[in-house]
């Protein structure tokens, strides 16, 4: 009933309205679609998506819409404001901010919530009935002294007046609140104990619900206490705090326009440039991952060493990289994946766009993660459950238009009320929030910059952010300063060319807002051992300098140059061919004692020892030899690039979307949802419904349809343990009473029981 009552509303809806309401209900635009103005009920009633929606409200809605269930199934907007002692105007805001996100609605002026968030929010009233309908089977004299007990005149009262003189009484909330208030702690308990259990109270002493204290707000039903609901109600406002505040003021910033916007745009391209150094480092070693997974502690101190930034700032960049697909897992641990080098190849504000975006959706605060049970992190960048990011968003979105960030995250109770963290937990948060934020160039000198704006403008739409950022966001220019010292210093960001040649014939020594990289006769080897020659290497290295190439560094080279391949390893397992004085050398050197060499010939020498054995040997001699094949051609070294290979689409992909036009066109031309129900009713959508009679129809189609087409859906889930979990799965096949499927969390297959599920919702 209440979901078809939604469907009316929903259906009476202006298209502008519906659209507004659709936008922040993106999840009910994923296939498979809701069929009809019943079907759209019932997705957005869904308790998953309610409680997504839910995150985003005030904590003035949240009051407001706490009222609403407790007066259910008689809300008003009048009813609510003096439940609440609040102005009526505050109370429509709050039913205003819920009826946009499709949290509330109104028919004929009753206030409506949908049925899973209505019977949460009303969990603490126990089973309790209104005082109208439970005085009818209470004694005459027992109401005669409930009236009296609340201050009424009793004389010549009658039970049917008794009963409305008590309704009256008791319809005086702020007066019940306060007798509520005034009970000694015994009493109070033992309220308490009637409110939750409505058929009595174990361990009530005899005559209790008699005393004076209780006199008046507990009613004998055949001899057992029961609490009308008004007093329950009153129970709750006295333990709770139920009150409109109205929105806090948050201060203006106190920071020049020009100081924003050159913070941060400054700010965007060194985390351009780290995250691109980062993934470069990774193509060239893979990080090391975890036998669980993830980038662990140490690994991440050796980059943020390496890289000259803090250990969060080095966390922020794998879970980004990780989130936007640039950084995955490969054997040998966490390199870049194919996406990289499209997205390294594109304008700077299309790569920040990519970044911002996710990071933005991020459930967690990358450089403030939470832990698990016995203080064990969950490391970079393995998934963590939090509601940090939905703190994030609320924070960005009460600073826009030039308030204080700072102010914003002080005030942060009131802009996302159900965040859930205790007050150190929510300062970490917040904190963790400001800082990220400075690190991406979304906030600067303590105000929402250019680009945070552009983001909260725009934060699903990647490509017309790339397009606002843009201007903001030039190519940031690359000075390369190779110095006599055979050092080479890099500022800004290095280009893909750049960075290659100097990763083939340099060592990095330092990274941050200005690299430094040194020239050796080892690295130079290194680039001839991978296939540069010694005119392509310096014609290479004046091309990038700024300055004339040093006199040393040409020396270096072509010094390396002329050594380079005068000693030659064949795969013979193996000869060693050099001038007769060399081989000689060669035979007569005591730490290639192990290579067993023996010499065939004045210029030929043979080992035992494996090709790569004898170059390791003969290079930490301080020879300079090359390869060869069994023809005596010169191998080229590979050094590719290590790439990770993605081998499942992440969670949401795939999955066909509408816009909310699209969507509000296919209800005007089915709003009753007939077209195509048997195609929709299939083999698969019976077998779950036999299995798990719980869901609603929207979330069986969500499920087989997921099964059917290779989709990806997030369900609610309990194990046998009855421990609750958020799963993001791929279902593969109905085994039995098992749902067969991938799991992202686990990163692994596992089977779930159909019977277990208690939601499905699509993916993000």
């Amino acid at each position: 009933m209440q979901t078809e009552a939604f469907a009316e509303y929903l259906s009476e809806l202006d298209g502008a309205s519906l659209t507004a309401l659709l936008h922040t209900r993106p999840d009910v635009l994923v296939e498979p679609f809701p069929r009809g103005f019943a079907g759209l009920a019932q997705r957005l009633s869904d308790t998953h998506s309610t409680a997504v929606a839910l995150r985003g409200v005030s904590r003035d809605a949240v009051v407001v819409g706490q009222a609403i269930a407790v007066l259910a199934p008689s809300a008003t907007v009048t009813g609510v404001a003096r439940l609440l002692d609040a102005p009526e105007a505050a109370v429509r805001d709050g039913v205003a901010e819920l009826c946009a996100r499709g949290l509330a609605w109104t028919r004929s002026a009753t206030l409506s919530l949908p049925e899973s968030l209505c019977s949460h929010w009303s969990e603490a009233l126990g089973t309790t009935r209104p005082v109208a309908k439970l005085a009818q089977t209470v004694l005459a004299d027992d109401l005669r002294k409930a009236v009296a007990a609340l201050g009424g005149d009793v004389d010549g009262l009658r039970k049917p007046e008794l009963i409305a003189r008590l309704t009256e009484l008791m319809s005086d909330t702020r007066s019940i609140v306060a007798r509520v208030k005034a009970l000694p702690k015994a009493a109070r308990g033992r309220l308490d104990g009637y409110r939750r259990i409505r058929f009595g109270y174990f361990g009530v002493q005899s005559g209790d619900e008699r005393s004076e204290n209780l006199a008046g707000l507990v009613l004998l039903l055949n001899g057992t206490p029961e609490v009308p609901r008004e007093i329950a109600v009153a129970a709750l406002l006295a333990e709770q705090e139920f009150s409109l505040t109205g929105r806090p003021e948050i201060p203006l910033a106190d920071a020049d326009e020009d100081v924003i916007d050159a913070g941060a745009q400054a700010a965007a391209q060194e985390t351009l440039r780290g995250i691109t150094t980062l993934l470069d480092d990774a193509a060239a070693k893979p990080f090391a991952a975890l036998k669980k997974g993830g980038i662990g502690a140490r690994e991440r101190s050796k980059l943020a060493g390496r890289l000259a930034v803090p250990e969060g700032v080095v966390a922020l960049w794998i879970d980004v990289a990780h989130a936007v697909g640039l950084l995955g897992k490969t054997g040998a641990g966490y390199a870049p994946a194919a996406a990289f080098a499209e997205w390294r190849a594109a304008e700077p504000g299309s790569r920040w766009a990519t970044l911002a975006s996710a990071w933005f959706a991020m459930d967690h605060a990358p450089s403030s993660r939470e832990e698990v049970k016995g203080d064990k992190e969950i490391p970079p960048p393995l998934f963590v459950p939090s509601k940090a990011g939905l703190m994030r968003r609320a924070l960005l979105s009460a600073a826009r238009s030039g308030g204080s960030a700072v102010a914003a995250g002080r005030e942060i109770d009131w802009f996302c009320p159900l965040h859930g963290y205790s007050d150190d937990q929510r300062a970490d948060k917040v904190a963790a929030a400001l800082r990220e934020a400075e690190l991406l160039g979304v906030i600067a000198a303590d105000a929402v910059s250019p680009l945070g704006e552009h983001l909260l403008a725009v934060p699903d739409d990647v490509e017309e952010l790339a397009r606002r950022c843009a201007p903001t966001l030039p190519e940031a220019a690359c000075t390369v300063i190779l110095q006599s010292d055979l050092t080479a210093v890099v500022t800004g960001e290095p280009s893909l060319a750049v960075a290659r040649l100097l990763a083939d014939a340099a060592v990095s020594e330092a990274r941050g807002s200005a690299g430094m990289w040194r020239f050796s006769p080892a690295s130079v080897r290194a680039a001839f051992d991978a296939g540069w020659d010694a005119a392509e290497l310096l014609a290479e290295l004046r091309a990038i300098s700024e300055r004339e190439l040093p006199q040393p560094l040409e020396y270096l080279v072509n010094d390396v140059a002329r050594r380079h391949g005068h000693v030659r390893v064949r795969s013979t397992r193996c000869c060693v061919v050099a001038d007769e004085a060399t081989i000689t050398e060669i035979l007569h050197t005591r730490s290639l004692g192990a290579l067993r060499l023996r010499q065939l010939a004045p210029t030929v020498a043979s080992s035992t020892a494996e090709p790569a054995d004898v170059l390791a040997g003969l290079r930490a001699a301080g020879l300079a030899p090359v390869a060869e094949d069994e023809s005596g051609t010169v191998i080229v070294e590979s050094r590719r690039a290590h790439e990770a290979v993605v081998n499942r689409a992440p969670a949401g992909s795939g999955r066909a979307r509408l816009t909310p036009t699209e969507l509000i066109e296919q209800l005007a031309a089915d709003p009753r949802g007939e077209l195509g129900r048997a195609e929709r009713e299939t083999d698969t959508f019976e077998a779950l419904a036999r299995q798990n009679g719980s869901l609603s129809d929207a979330e069986l189609e969500l499920l087989a349809d997921a099964l059917d087409n290779g989709g990806v859906v997030r369900i609610a889930y309990s194990d046998k343990t009855g421990a609750f979990t958020i799963r993001d799965i791929q279902p593969e096949e109905i085994n039995d009473r098992w749902l067969e499927s991938w799991c992202y969390l686990r990163d692994a297959e596992r089977g779930f029981a159909i019977a277990n599920i208690k939601s499905v919702s699509p993916a993000p």
